[in-house]
């Protein structure tokens, strides 16, 4: 439990943008903590709908929440605004269709934080949609020494993903502001990079295994609209690795943190691959012709073919763990880096397992499940 001190502000920054039909839902989630030190910061993103008058009304009832009205610049320049007039002690990003999970969210993220000190705390999700929630999707991550691997940075950015997203996290303020740590103003995978950014800076990571956060699966979304276009999708990826370059070139650490840029290169050739196999319309034989196309073009840019043949030699491979890991990492990089892209197409194929994925997926939602970390404390 908090110590007796006076409970730390906490303040939760609402980007906001075409989301009339669920906004209220997300503000319900966030108004009904049990944390009380919470102030509220919508910014409103240029939205084109009801959402700007949503947030104007609740600001008029509510002495904790606060409105900025802009241009529509993405959620990254919403977020870096939203931090700039923040007075909490800590930060918290929620997406404007999203939602909390559960009354206690807050409280165990910042018991966490209080507890260890920590600068970033993490929590598990769940997905949900109009059908129901999926189960907790759960991380195996912790902090202290082990927070400095490569095993840490492969398992939070690449196979778990829980270290990829503003969501589902605390952030202590004074961090990011000493280290000015700012997102960058695009519009796909600008989280991503954000903290990937936080992690060089070795902050003190803390986890809880409550679920914190819901998150909405909707078509439409800008993360869905890139991804069926899959080469502005794959053009993402590779600007997420050159601006990551960029900044650690800047600061003098390529060495320190390549790995990290090396594991995000990778994963875009399955993330590519998957997706190119998955368009509309496509026969089996169009899908794996189309994708190898893809991937060889991937594999022309010059960071991809600067930084995945340190995979194929091993390098940072060792450092992973799970021994299926290591395996996959090392077989597919090789792969790639022979050019081998119709083999490795039809290992996507066998990776992904493509239709059962989906319809596991869909199975879930149908279940009811509990509602978050009040029924897990």
């Amino acid at each position: 439990m908090l110590s007796d001190r006076k409970f730390p502000l906490v303040s939760v920054i609402i980007s906001v943008y075409k989301a009339e039909r669920y906004l209220e839902e997300c503000i319900a989630s966030v108004l009904r903590q049990d944390y009380q030190n919470i102030e509220v910061i919508f910014v409103d993103d240029g939205s084109p709908d009801l959402c700007p008058a949503i947030c104007d009304d609740y600001s008029g009832k509510y002495e904790n929440i606060r409105v900025i009205h802009q241009e529509n610049q993405g959620a990254g320049a919403a977020r870096n605004r939203g931090m700039e007039i923040a007075c909490g002690e800590y930060l918290m990003f929620v997406d404007s269709d999203d939602c909390l999970d559960g009354k206690c969210a807050v409280r165990k993220l910042v018991e966490k934080a209080e507890e260890e000190q920590a600068d970033i705390v993490t929590g598990n999700f769940r997905r949900f949609n109009v059908s129901g929630f999926s189960k907790i999707h759960r991380h195996h991550l912790k902090g202290g020494k082990y927070a400095r691997t490569v095993d840490f940075r492969f398992k939070g950015f690449l196979t778990e993903n829980h270290l990829i997203s503003d969501w589902g996290k605390l952030y202590r303020a004074s961090f990011l502001r000493t280290n000015h740590i700012k997102h960058m103003e695009y519009r796909v995978m600008e989280d991503k990079l954000y903290n990937m950014m936080c992690c060089t800076y070795e902050p003190v990571y803390s986890f809880i295994h409550e679920s914190v956060y819901l998150y909405r699966v909707t078509e439409g979304s800008a993360t869905d609209r890139y991804k069926y276009n899959v080469e502005d999708m794959a053009k993402a990826w590779l600007y997420v690795a050159e601006s990551f370059w960029y900044f650690l070139e800047e600061r003098g650490i390529q060495d320190d943190y390549k790995d990290l840029l090396v594991f995000h290169l990778f994963c875009g050739i399955f993330s590519i691959g998957r997706q190119s196999l998955l368009q509309p319309g496509r026969t089996r034989g169009m899908g794996i012709k189309a994708t190898a196309e893809l991937l060889k073009s991937y594999g022309r840019h010059p960071l991809v073919r600067r930084m995945l043949p340190y995979l194929a030699g091993g390098k940072y491979v060792n450092g992973i763990r799970a021994v299926f890991w290591r395996i996959l990492v090392h077989a597919a990089s090789v792969l790639f880096c022979l050019r081998a892209y119709k083999v490795l197409a039809w290992g996507i194929v066998i990776l992904s397992g493509l239709g059962t994925e989906k319809r596991t997926s869909r199975l879930k939602y149908k279940r009811t499940m509990h509602k978050g970390c009040e029924d897990e404390t």
